[in-house]
């Protein structure tokens, strides 16, 4: 390869006009990337519906043991969350993304072969720190195309990228609720989804296009190495109002298994259907619930966090398989608004050159908070011995939190730049 055709072949995908949106408003790297995450999407789909009933039901964890589980967990995709967006400003996001894998990898391999207590929060947070890290990625290379073509549409792409993901998030816990019912374990499932993190790893090298220019990566590398004071004011508006949203919703979705087979009385198979028909939901619904939400980002980001007050307080009353169908049905529309809406917001929010970190930032604060909503969560249950008062709490919570995000979002300001005639 010459030296003229490794620069074309290292040019930003943006600048590159096959980079322009295509069918679904993506472009062909997006579509590549999006096929990535599908991939790796199966690796932890396969069996995190059950993982908390596999360590409630067959490790006999108590409460706090899993509020440890899932709290150290989300202290490595707090480290994956500052670290990956900061490295992938700085040295792209292909490699960045590829290289998270590795520890999905060596997480899956040690949960399947050795799920003994104190090792298994480890191991969780080493698959944690990986898909934290690519699904970052994923985020970061659409907003890059974003900032290339002025903002178009951000949250059609951001979510079309996802769209993939949602329907292998579907099949998943199909195949692992088959799996179980001929008489594969726990680890059986472990291990298959690390060998499926290793075809990701070789995946993301083979298909992924670097996306940020060589110019932004210099900008970023000359400007400060912490961007706090460089994201802006209506980034750091908008994280304050979503505060009460992640510290109610991460007190409870830890333990949806345990209060879907717990308190509503369905049986294992049943919830992992129940999983599926929310994911497969998600999936249909993505692209025109994203095209609403880019028609005023604000309003959409209001209406999904509303809407999941409403279904944690659903959660809360609710029994039996019928009811649990419904719910997952409708659980999908203020899902997709939420994170469409609110993923778009930041990015339009911030300058070209700190998307990565922006992206990075928030997921790091958030996840500060969602370490104290998981202890949260788990002390409620302790003490009440009901999952039912701890989701109670988080829909009258997230109800009070919008009003608070109602007023925060009167000072932001996201540009409104869909263009309604792209190619579908």
């Amino acid at each position: 390869m010459t030296d003229d055709e490794r620069t074309a072949d290292e040019q930003p995908i943006a600048a590159n006009p096959a980079s322009h949106p295509g069918r679904l408003g993506l472009s062909p790297n997006l579509w590549r990337l999006a096929a990535v995450i599908a991939i790796a999407q199966f690796s932890t789909s396969l069996w995190k519906w059950e993982f908390s009933l596999f360590l409630e039901g067959t490790l006999l964890f108590e409460p706090w043991q899993l509020g440890v589980v899932f709290s150290v967990a989300t202290l490595t995709g707090l480290l994956a969350s500052g670290f990956a967006g900061y490295i992938a400003d700085f040295i792209g996001r292909r490699w960045t993304i590829a290289l998270g894998f590795i520890p999905v990898t060596i997480g899956l391999l040690t949960l399947s072969y050795f799920p003994i207590w104190p090792i298994v929060p480890i191991q969780y947070g080493l698959v944690w720190f990986g898909m934290s890290t690519a699904r970052l990625m994923a985020r970061a290379m659409p907003a890059d195309e974003i900032a290339a073509d002025d903002g178009r549409n951000p949250a059609r792409r951001l979510m079309m990228v996802m769209m993939p993901l949602w329907f292998v998030d579907a099949f998943g816990p199909l195949t692992g609720t088959f799996l179980i019912s001929i008489g594969f374990q726990s680890g059986d499932l472990h291990l298959i989804g690390a060998f499926a993190s290793i075809l990701s790893f070789v995946s993301a090298i083979i298909l992924i296009n670097e996306s940020l220019g060589s110019e932004v990566i210099k900008k970023a590398r000359a400007g400060p190495k912490i961007a706090f004071r460089s994201l802006g004011r209506e980034f750091w508006l908008l994280t304050f109002g979503m505060l009460g949203m992640y510290f109610c919703w991460t007190a409870t979705t830890p333990y949806l298994g345990n209060i879907s087979v717990g308190g509503w009385n369905v049986d294992t198979i049943t919830y992992g259907l129940t999983w599926s028909l929310f994911s497969l939901t998600a999936a249909l619904a993505m692209y025109p619930l994203s095209t609403f939400a880019d028609r005023n980002l604000k309003r959409a980001l209001l209406t999904g966090v509303i809407g999941n007050g409403f279904i944690m307080i659903w959660f809360s009353i609710g029994s039996g398989a019928l009811m649990m169908y419904i719910l997952n049905f409708f659980w999908a529309f203020p899902f997709i608004l939420w994170i469409g809406a609110e993923r778009s917001i930041i990015v339009l929010a911030v300058s070209e050159d700190t998307k990565g970190r922006a992206l990075g930032t928030y997921d790091l604060l958030m996840g500060v908070l969602a370490m104290c909503g998981q202890l949260f969560g788990a002390l409620i249950w302790e003490l009440t011995d009901s999952l039912r008062v701890v989701y109670f709490i988080a829909g009258i919570g997230m109800f009070l939190s919008s009003i608070l995000l109602f007023a925060v979002l009167t000072h932001v300001h996201p540009p409104n730049n869909q263009n309604r005639h792209d190619k579908v």
